[in-house]
């Protein structure tokens, strides 16, 4: 198999038309028509706010509903004993089994319990206050340890000064975003957009009554105080909405989003529209704030994706078509600039057309590279993935998690094999990465300082060398990048005409399949087939 890597495309706006709304929303949003700005926010209120109150006890059957694990074809997913798993987005290392790991009044270690979060706090809106109490837009389970730590402090972004879940997955600490200083808590990246669109729905939702929550409340509450601003727009404070809205272009909708938006939709009977229409916040907030929202022919704003089920948006960015019609985008990392915790990493030797490939014996193999028109390309392994490396930290160093291995890169002896380690914090997992010359990355073990990870030319494999060998060859450090294909809007390809073997990608420019026959097989949704917009109904 092979795996296209791409320099970045350029990104453009894209129109989506629905017969009715977005994932079987119908004629939902349709009195939000032709409104902007201010007035979407408040023609949303309306909307939204109508729903079947829940009772608190209600809600640990509901999350069964709501947040059970699922993978992007919206299976559920068991651990070993045919348990199904609670989705907890505070801690990674918990395996919660729905009831037999729910809080029962008994604090814990994290991984131990789960309990009710209120992801805005409940403290902001005066405690046990209905409807927002009950409110499954805003309230997931969540590792208690975490959570408890968490408190009613807001989001934010920060090194972590007080506290740090296990993985440094969660952090607690002095706010390092522009505008702000207090205490903040801040989730993993991969969840940041989920939380966004969270209180982009709370303000909206509850617009008419985020004057009084200020008034009562935020004296008391310093974490309140950080996040609205009193009024009912734009709500948020500068810092917090310019926060928020990033942390929403940067991580796309998602299938659990979709998913829980639905489960949630059947239960109370309304729904979170800045799911359904990725973008819609910027209608509102932002660069598109000027123009009418249509609830039926969506202009998605720039650098912003529709999820499509059976795609696998997950934490990472997208493949957009290369050569073949299947890939990867990166692009070499010349400055610690450009490393980014949370992101996919591949570790090439440009010299040799070589990538670090799986684990051999204490070694890293290799698959070739080839480069075509502009176009690198690497085989993959057994999932169709390439041999990616997601770049994280511990303590004031890096680590390299193996996501298909579940393992660590390390460097656990004085010898030039290269190893793997089950935790960030184990003896050799931890590495220092800087860059020498124009595209260089030195790779350096800190447990032996002395090794840096090359290629072998004479014995070809990735793995730890001192200075002094020879035959090691510097390598290069590649970074996965968000990318977008462009789409021609103006009209609908006939489908009925298309082109046996025509390629289909969905609209993140990722190949879903071929026509058979003039015909092509796919679910419902919106593709692209020869530069032009498919509707799948």
């Amino acid at each position: 198999m092979k795996r296209i890597l791409l320099l970045p495309c350029l990104l453009t706006m894209a129109a989506v038309t629905w017969a009715q709304g977005p994932n079987n929303s119908g004629q939902y949003y349709k009195n939000a028509n032709g409104k902007k700005g201010a007035a979407l926010k408040s023609a949303l209120c309306e909307i939204i706010y109508n729903r079947t109150e829940r009772q608190y006890g209600d809600l640990w059957g509901d999350f069964k509903k709501t947040d059970k694990r699922i993978d992007e074809d919206e299976n559920t997913l068991y651990n070993e004993d045919g348990d199904s798993l609670v989705w907890d987005m505070y801690s990674n290392i918990s395996e919660f089994v729905f009831d037999v790991n729910k809080d029962v009044g008994t604090d814990g270690p994290e991984g131990k319990y789960y309990n009710c979060e209120h992801s805005f706090p409940r403290s902001w809106f005066g405690g046990k206050v209905a409807p927002m109490n009950t409110d499954l837009h805003h309230i997931y389970p969540t590792d208690k340890a975490v959570n408890g730590k968490r408190a009613n402090w807001p989001f934010g972004e920060t090194n972590g000064g007080t506290y740090k879940s296990a993985n440094n997955f969660s952090k607690l600490g002095a706010c390092t975003y522009s505008g702000y200083t207090g205490t903040v808590f801040e989730p993993d990246n991969q969840y940041k957009g989920d939380f966004a669109r969270t209180y982009f729905y709370m303000v909206t939702c509850y617009e008419k009554k985020l004057s009084d929550w200020y008034n009562s409340n935020a004296s008391s509450y310093p974490g309140l105080g950080a996040t609205l601003d009193g009024s009912k727009y734009p709500a948020f404070t500068t810092w917090q909405l310019n926060m928020l809205l990033t942390w929403a272009k940067n991580d796309r909708v998602s299938y659990k989003e979709t998913y829980r938006n639905k489960a949630v939709a059947k239960i109370q009977k309304n729904r979170n529209p800045f799911i359904d229409y990725p973008g819609l916040e910027q209608y509102i907030w932002g660069s598109m704030k000027e123009e009418e929202f249509s609830y039926n022919n969506y202009l998605m704003p720039e650098n912003y994706t529709l999820y499509i089920p059976g795609d696998d948006p997950g934490p990472g960015p997208v493949d957009p078509p290369g050569p073949s019609g299947d890939g990867n985008v990166y692009k070499r990392v010349t400055s610690t600039n450009d490393l980014e915790v949370g992101a996919g990493y591949i570790i090439v030797c440009e010299s040799m057309n070589t990538a670090m490939a799986e684990q051999g014996t204490d070694i890293r193999k290799y698959v070739s590279l080839t480069t075509t028109n502009g176009a690198v390309t690497t085989e993959v392994n057994k999932s169709g993935k390439p041999y990616e490396l997601t770049l994280g930290v511990s303590g004031s160093n890096y680590t390299l998690y193996d996501e298909t291995g579940k393992v660590y890169l390390a460097h656990t002896k004085n010898e030039n094999k290269l190893h793997t380690a089950t935790s960030a914090t184990a003896t050799g997992a931890q590495w220092t990465i800087t860059f020498s010359g124009e595209k260089n990355a030195v790779i350096k073990n800190t447990r032996n300082t002395d090794y840096t990870i090359k290629y072998n030319t004479n014995d070809p494999r990735f793995a730890c060398y001192k200075s002094t060998v020879s035959v090691a060859t510097d390598i290069q450090l590649y970074k996965r990048q968000p990318v977008s294909t462009s789409v021609t809007t103006e009209a609908t390809f006939p489908i009925d005409k298309a082109k046996p073997n025509t390629i289909i990608y969905d609209l993140q420019g990722r190949k879903v399949g071929t026509t058979v026959n003039g015909t092509p097989l796919l679910k419902k949704g919106v593709y692209i087939m020869s530069g032009r917009k498919v509707i799948a109904k």
